[in-house]
């Protein structure tokens, strides 16, 4: 897989971090968090348009008063609808948001890409809601406990009524593997479901999860290496790209590999400019141009926001 080109689409000496992109009406739309640091309360989300040569050609900001919003993710509902997802931290017991925004999965959505809803809850409080994936009309997302080390499943329509599908389906109690939390799901064309799943604890592998319809029995295969922000796109029935934080070379970057959901095998295929604070692509297919959005501080030691584009074999 070749590297085309990495241009940084980000500027400034604002933290740059956490990204998504999707394709929506054609265009890139690429979600991040922009704060003073990575931990600190002060994060708000940019949603931009961008070009395929990673110019930015708009902006929108979403702000809420004390309350540090992380982790913004893109979909495209089945209604045509770009919805975003964020967990909401409240920094500030004095905060006018009462429940909203309480360590809660927040929702926005546009009809246009520019205009958004207000934000609503989703999910359980507490219980971090790391993506959202459609399949058969119905959104599916994983959502996991630090304290609970457990994760989740729910499933159902964010804007009306979703709910726990399946309960601790990885957990330290049932399978003696510690701190699952960020994943990504995606199903085939045979309506099976796969998984892969970060764990920060003991071993620190990641898991690939695997089920049939209705998602309820799952099985577990380590894939023996860690990976922070794992990022899928199928490519058929049996693999996927994926893209995350590895080490290499005693190294944290991020790269793009090649997961087989039959072998449970994963092969590297390229790794990104990056180095230090980086992770959390995505990605988008476009023919044989794959785009992929990441943070990287390799320069100035700076977090800014990157769009790599490669070419895919034929």
């Amino acid at each position: 897989m070749q590297i085309i080109d990495v241009k940084r689409v980000t500027k400034g000496s604002k933290h740059h971090a956490f990204t998504d992109l999707c394709d929506f009406n054609g265009v890139l739309y690429c979600s991040f968090r922009v704060a003073k640091n990575h931990v600190s309360d002060d994060g708000h989300i940019n949603v931009v348009t961008l070009s395929e040569s990673a110019e930015v050609v708009n902006t929108h900001r979403i702000i809420m008063p004390d309350t540090d919003l992380r982790d913004p993710k893109l979909s495209v509902s089945p209604k045509g609808e770009l919805v975003l997802l964020a967990y909401a931290r409240r920094t500030s017991k004095t905060s006018f948001l009462g429940e909203l925004g309480n360590q809660h999965p927040l929702i926005w959505v546009s009809q246009d890409g520019l205009s958004w809803s207000c934000p609503k809850n989703i999910g359980e409080k507490h219980w971090w809601l790391w993506r959202l994936r459609w399949h058969d009309g119905k959104a599916y997302g994983i959502a996991y406990n630090r304290s609970k080390n457990a994760v989740h499943l729910y499933s159902g329509d964010p804007k009306r009524s979703f709910h726990r599908h399946s309960s601790n389906m990885f957990c330290l109690q049932k399978h003696n593997k510690g701190y699952p939390n960020e994943s990504d799901i995606c199903f085939t064309e045979n309506d099976i479901a796969h998984i892969i799943l970060r764990r920060d604890s003991d071993t620190y592998s990641a898991q690939l999860g695997s089920s049939k319809p209705p998602y309820i029995n799952w099985q577990w295969r380590d894939l023996g290496f860690y990976i922070g922000g794992p990022n899928m796109l199928q490519l058929n029935n049996d693999s996927a790209l994926l893209a995350g934080r590895i080490i290499h070379k005693g190294k944290l970057v991020t790269a793009l590999l090649n997961v087989n959901f039959k072998s449970a095998k994963v092969s590297l295929l390229n790794i990104l400019p990056s180095a230090g604070d980086n992770s959390y692509p995505a990605m988008v297919r476009k023919e044989n141009t794959l785009f992929v959005s990441y943070y990287s501080s390799h320069q100035d030691q700076q977090a800014h926001i990157y769009l790599a584009k490669l070419k895919l074999p034929q």
